[in-house]
């Protein structure tokens, strides 16, 4: 039988309503809407390969960095690993700004004389600080802590995450003292996790363990959180952890991955003298009063 259609007004509403809750934006190409788990495709054809532009807006002049996305799987599906989501820009602009208060960036700081001539290397500190970015994707906050000078381990669990980050880190080798490793690491693996912090940290903690639009898939939250324990151990209180998450359609469902947290690691909110003047990013959902998007840095409790 077939199910009778709800008033036009009552349509009208709910769209009026999904707007207001979820403001679209667009990034690389695609329309997000809050409420979907991926984009959707908009004015872009289906393409395999892709260039964005980002401003690094910190650096003086500001950084234009171009970086290689993959819109779509070899399957047809819009490519998960291989675009550029909303939270990046922010996570990467954040860790730039002179203002970020986190000692593992500030020590880094590339000073104003450096930074005015395009291709001046700066002079690298005696301890660089150790990154560790979970779920790279295309590597944009990977490439912004590796042009301060970080020593970068950019992870994902996509092989064609890998070979954008590649890529992508191979287009700023002579802008960046140290060219970030890129290598495959699935959430939750702890051996693989053990692995890279043996042969590639040489048994260090990283001092900074940071993602961006990581808690989307409900099914990897659990896992993800264990790698995240597992980089920034019990003890290890100099580590922080930074990530940053676009809300979408359940956030009291979202929120519960950071609560996972809450008993071991202090959690504080970024605030949004750090976000761009755009109204987007200072515009409070009317249905649960969340800002669009939210970056939040934990550290472990002693």
């Amino acid at each position: 039988l077939a199910c009778p259609l709800p008033p036009l007004h009552t349509i009208v509403i709910l769209s009026l309503l999904s707007l207001i809750a979820f403001p679209k934006n667009v990034v690389s190409g695609y329309t997000i809407l809050g409420g979907l788990d991926e984009p959707t495709p908009s004015d872009v054809e289906p393409k395999d390969d892709s260039i964005v532009t980002e401003t690094l807006r910190h650096f003086a002049p500001p950084r234009q960095v171009q970086l290689r996305i993959q819109t779509h799987e070899t399957s047809g599906r819009v490519s998960m690993a291989g675009t550029l989501w909303e939270a990046s820009p922010l996570l990467a602009n954040y860790i730039t700004n002179p203002a970020c208060p986190l000692e593992a960036f500030q020590r880094m700081r590339i000073n104003d004389d450096a930074t005015t001539n395009a291709g001046v290397q700066p002079p690298q500190p005696l301890q660089p600080s150790n990154v560790v970015e979970l779920g790279s994707g295309v590597g944009l906050a990977s490439v912004a802590a590796a042009l301060l000078g970080c020593r970068v381990f950019a992870t994902d669990g996509m092989p064609s995450s890998i070979r954008l980050l590649q890529e992508n880190f191979e287009r700023y080798a002579s802008d960046i003292p140290v060219t970030p490793h890129a290598s495959m690491l699935e959430w939750g693996d702890d051996h693989a996790v053990d692995s890279l912090l043996q042969n590639q940290l040489l048994g260090k903690l990283p001092d900074i363990v940071m993602a961006s639009d990581v808690v989307y898939a409900h099914s990897a939250r659990e896992e993800l959180a264990q790698t995240v324990r597992r980089l920034c151990p019990q003890g290890h209180t100099d580590g922080r952890v930074l990530i940053a998450h676009r809300w979408r359609a359940n956030p009291v469902d979202e929120e519960s991955f950071f609560q996972l947290f809450d008993d071991e690691f202090h959690r504080e909110e970024v605030g949004l003298e750090f976000f761009p003047e755009d109204s987007y990013y200072r515009t409070r959902s009317m249905m649960d009063m969340k800002y669009p998007i939210s970056i939040f840095e934990m550290r472990r409790k002693c």
